[in-house]
């Protein structure tokens, strides 16, 4: 039977595997002489957040006491928006390097919500041009975090 307990528990031990993975490789993480932040801060910082979380939702689900609560998983269209938004990460994970960190967020952040917001295509252009700006001086400006620029680099 699939009832919410049972989907907070895999939700939970999902995002808790996640959190582990995450700090793991953060302590892989080499920092160069002179940067103002260490580079495994904020990998670090994701991963004990994660964990954290994971944590907090098992725990919920295992002291629930009340009526299962039936949930109903995504039919073919739940599943292709799914696996659309899955891929979309994959290749803006691919498209963080030749293209920049600012520009591929943009890329992403305007598909993603053209496609699962249906908002109209200046709506989506125009939100994913303000996060890319907003990501821009965030991490890189602000944090000083050593993301790729791609061909933002010619500016600096």
């Amino acid at each position: 039977m699939r009832t919410l307990k049972s989907a907070d528990l895999v939700t939970g031990c999902l995002l808790a595997f996640l959190g582990a993975a995450t700090l793991i490789a953060a302590r892989g993480i080499k920092g160069m002489a002179g940067e103002s932040l260490d580079p495994r801060t904020l990998p670090s910082l994701v991963g004990w957040g994660l964990l954290a979380i994971g944590a907090g939702i098992v725990v919920l689900a295992l002291r629930y006491r009340g009526d299962p609560v039936l949930v109903q998983w995504p039919d073919r269209q739940g599943l292709r928006r799914i696996a659309v938004a899955f891929a979309s990460l994959v290749l803006y994970m691919g498209l963080m390097d030749p293209l920049g960190f600012p520009i591929s967020t943009a890329l992403f952040v305007s598909g993603l919500s053209g496609y699962l917001g249906h908002y109209r295509a200046w709506a989506s252009l125009l939100l994913g041009m303000i996060t890319a700006v907003v990501v821009h001086f965030v991490f890189i400006e602000f944090l000083g975090l050593g993301f790729p620029l791609g061909p933002l680099e010619l500016l600096y």
